[in-house]
């Protein structure tokens, strides 16, 4: 073989080894976003979970404060009767 082509073999070979340590330095990275990205959705799947049951307290609340208006509406309209 001419030195030419171990030279051209060797110059091949760190090339395949640079690309090969990139590609196994972007899978370590990719892995560790991954885990990151788990825990974020574990994360908003609980403050979900925590917050789901509040739609029917709110609707409750609502009616009551429904009921307060109202008497406070009719108590403001008998006030205006006996002041007018």
């Amino acid at each position: 073989m001419h030195i030419l082509s171990i030279l051209t073999l060797i110059a091949i070979g760190l090339i395949v080894a640079a690309l090969a340590a990139h590609l196994i330095l972007i899978a370590l990275a990719l892995r560790k976003t991954l885990f990151t990205l788990g825990t974020v959705n574990v994360g908003l799947r609980a403050i979900a979970k925590r917050v789901e049951p509040i739609e029917p307290i709110l609707t409750e609340i609502n009616s009551d404060l429904s009921v307060v208006r109202d008497a406070l509406a009719r108590i403001l309209r008998s006030k205006e009767a006996t002041i007018s």
